[in-house]
Order: structure tokens, then C-alpha cells, then sequence
């Protein structure tokens, strides 16, 4: 093999190899962090405050469904790209209909901290209690 062969064989597997270790890395990011099973970091505690204001109504108390659907088990079929659309355009569903919230400022500038609230919500690493914000 020539110089050039063998520079770009290791390079390609270096990058593979780096590949490989990293993806799970990347795969087990999570955008929250729960401490003792219910304090929230500042951001999942802000979403908590959102949706108390303005979801739970309808998906209950801790998003486990009312009216509207349980957004627990939702954000398990559902990505995050999905989930901002349906909050901003809302969603007709067999059981009803979600209003769209884009004419709500502070829904729509929230949606990162509501869906990292409902996200440890579904992930189960904040269970049916009320957070408190970690200090």
C-alpha cells in the first residue's frame, strides 16, 4: 500500500471507531436533570411552571391525561421537532382537539423548558409529584 492508502484507511477507521464510542454519548443526552426523584434544574422547573399554567388542565396534572391525551406516553412516539409543531399549530385527535398556542408568547418561548419537563416526565425520572426546583 502506498502512503496515501494507508493515511486515509487509518483516518476512515479512526473516524469509525470515534463513531461508535461517541454515538451512546450522544444518544443518552437528556434535556433535563432530576436530583432526589423531584427537583428539577432551573429550565425543566420553568417548563413545569408552563405547563401547570396552561396544559395541565387539559392533560392533567402531571401529563398523565385528561381531556387531551397523557403527553407522559405522547413524547415517547413523538420527537422534539414533532411535539414544537403540534404545540404551535395544535392537533386534531380521536378524543378531541389541541388548540394551536403560536399566538401565545410565553408558550411558544417556553417550549424548550415544556419539553424538557415532559420529556422527564416520560423518561420516568420524575414520577406523579410535584418538582421543586433544585437549588
Amino acid at each position: 500500500m502506498t502512503f496515501n492508502k494507508k493515511f486515509t484507511m487509518t483516518v476512515s477507521v479512526s473516524i469509525l471507531v470515534f463513531s461508535v464510542i461517541t454515538a451512546p454519548v450522544y444518544a443518552a443526552e437528556q434535556p433535563y436533570t432530576v436530583i432526589d426523584g423531584n427537583h428539577l434544574d432551573a429550565n425543566s422547573y420553568n417548563g413545569f411552571k408552563l405547563f401547570r399554567n396552561w396544559c395541565a388542565r387539559c392533560h392533567g396534572t402531571y401529563g398523565q391525561g385528561m381531556v387531551g391525551p397523557n403527553l407522559a406516553n405522547s413524547l415517547k412516539v413523538i420527537n422534539k421537532k414533532q411535539f414544537f409543531a403540534i404545540v404551535e399549530k395544535g392537533k386534531t385527535g380521536t378524543i378531541g382537539n389541541m388548540p394551536a398556542w403560536k399566538r401565545n408568547v410565553k408558550v411558544m418561548d417556553g417550549r424548550e423548558a415544556l419539553y424538557s419537563y415532559l420529556k422527564a416526565r416520560s423518561d420516568g425520572a420524575i414520577g406523579q409529584i410535584k418538582p421543586k426546583k433544585a437549588k
